[in-house]
């Protein structure tokens, strides 16, 4: 689901990223056809001041329509996923980017009938750049959400500035590590510096710049060749978004009722038969027959009790694996080593294991820990725990009555 807390930090990136584009795209296809950016607030807002000044209230009423705009979409985003949250409403992000996708077929509509037309007439004026200022304030609130405040893409102010101090932190933290030491080390501090976070922010931030940039570029170029068909592209990719997130959705993980799971009653285990240091969780969506991603895992780590040494991870055979999802699993399976803890896989196919494989999870993670179902996983976890609580022989106890129980 377009959900914060379901987004990894690669995924929100990408999601960030690609937005980006649309947002610098509008922008420019706006200012060519009405000759005022729609997602520049601080602009806009000065010349309100400008005007003022100048004792011409008629022509700051125009720069004031659209920060109000903006400021409505981003108040109509709000409304929307915090309604959505309150709803129980699986997806909350999927309304606004619907909402902006249509937004946007609007004001394609309204300048392919009226991009020949100059000077625009107030009203046309008015509803193009109000559609397109209400469209972006919209992107921005809801990109703001799924992000946690870590980015913007509708304009680039804050993207600079926070690439130039991302790039002092990366650099300082570059010139530590090969301090002193032979440069032959530093292709090696380099590859290791891939997964500092300043330069996971870096890379993010560099991508919504030349993604914004990129956007601008071709709309530029799509309102000089064709510019009654200008929008469709923003719009099309919207809808492609909405709807490869209705066909592979990210699922839940959800902590095991261990009364009244499936699988868990069938072998008549309940919660005395396990040792506190043992935790289920199982990836689940609300339809067993639909394909879905799996959720950030940074998110759920963070989330267990500090006495659980072992976490048994149950799958299904719908949830796809990418390449960022295993590398996100990786990352947090060095983490729990780091803390002294496992990780127990359940429910793996065979398709799923080679995707994993070919991630490298093989590498971090013992093969006996990849379980073909929830029962052989709680045995492996229970042998896990058995092996790092002082009490060994209360953890075999739960063992034999694991085993007596099945």
């Amino acid at each position: 689901m377009l959900s914060a807390r379901a987004y990894s930090f690669r995924q929100k990136s990408k999601l960030a990223v690609s937005l980006s584009w649309v947002a610098g795209y509008a922008n420019v296809v706006v200012l060519l056809a009405c000759g005022t950016f729609i997602s520049h607030a601080t602009g806009n807002t000065a010349h309100v001041a400008t005007e003022a000044v100048n004792r011409s209230l008629s022509a700051a009423m125009a720069p004031a329509f659209l920060v109000l705009c903006f400021f409505c979409g981003a108040i109509a985003s709000a409304f929307m996923t915090e309604g959505a949250r309150r709803r129980g409403w699986r997806s909350k992000y999927v309304l606004p980017v619907t909402v902006e996708a249509l937004l946007l077929t609007l004001l394609a509509m309204a300048l392919a009938h009226h991009h020949h037309v100059e000077p625009l007439e107030a009203g046309w004026w008015h509803a193009i750049t109000g559609l397109g200022s209400f469209a972006m304030g919209l992107q921005n609130a809801t990109v703001t959400e799924i992000s946690g405040a870590v980015v913007r893409t509708t304009h680039l102010t804050g993207v600079v500035t926070d690439l130039g101090l991302e790039g002092v932190r990366f650099f300082n933290f570059l010139r530590d590590r090969t301090r002193g030491r032979r440069w032959q080390r530093a292709g090696r501090v380099l590859r290791i510096s891939q997964r500092h976070p300043s330069a996971q922010r870096l890379a993010l931030l560099v991508g919504i710049f030349a993604s914004f940039l990129f956007g601008s570029v071709m709309g530029a170029a799509a309102y000089r060749y064709l510019p009654a068909a200008a929008m469709i592209a923003p719009v099309a990719f919207l809808a492609f978004i909405v709807v490869m997130e209705r066909l592979t959705p990210i699922a839940d993980v959800r902590e095991i009722d261990q009364l009244s799971d499936p699988e868990l009653r069938l072998y008549g285990i309940v919660k005395s038969l396990l040792p506190p240091e043992l935790g289920l969780y199982r990836l689940s969506h609300h339809r067993a027959d639909q394909a879905h991603k799996p959720p950030d895992f940074h998110v759920w780590s963070e989330h267990w009790p500090q006495h659980w040494r072992v976490v048994v991870l149950a799958v299904s055979p719908m949830t796809y694996f990418n390449t960022n999802s295993v590398e996100d699993l990786r990352d947090v399976i060095e983490k729990m080593h780091a803390d002294g803890r496992e990780l127990v896989i359940a429910g793996i196919s065979p398709k799923q294991y080679k995707v994993l494989e070919r991630g490298g999870l093989t590498g971090v993670l013992d093969v006996e820990n990849f379980c073909p179902d929830l029962e052989f996983a709680i045995a492996r976890g229970i042998e896990l725990v058995r092996e790092r609580v002082p009490d060994q022989q209360a953890a075999r106890g739960h063992v034999d009555r694991l085993i007596t129980r099945a």
